[in-house]
């Protein structure tokens, strides 16, 4: 997970985020650098066996969007989702994230 929320290349608000057929695709207008990306997209991800996502406070910032995280749409179809995240970084997650999100 990237310091935006982002999960792969997928950037919070960019259309691809709602890519649904293809499980790989390429990116020529990101925001951030480099402009030009291939990534995986959610239909690939969500196929997966097993994740492992990191997330801690310094690194996500503090900006908030009303754009759902891309982090958040992780959702596998039948595998298993592990968040190693700290406990201020939960506190930066949109609501329907932390439903899901729980710490020790």
């Amino acid at each position: 997970m990237g310091p935006d929320g982002r999960v792969a290349s997928l950037l919070p608000g960019h259309p691809l985020v709602k890519e649904s057929q293809r499980w790989v695709t390429f990116i020529k207008d990101s925001l951030k650098p480099p402009s030009q990306r291939i990534t995986f997209t959610f239909p690939v991800i969500n196929s997966s066996s097993y994740i492992a996502a990191a997330a801690v406070h310094n690194a996500l910032g503090t900006e908030k969007t009303s754009d759902p995280l891309p982090a958040a749409m992780v959702s596998l179809e039948d595998g298993e989702l592990t968040w190693f995240v700290d406990e201020e970084a939960t506190s930066l997650f949109q609501e329907e994230m932390r439903n899901i999100v729980t710490h020790d």
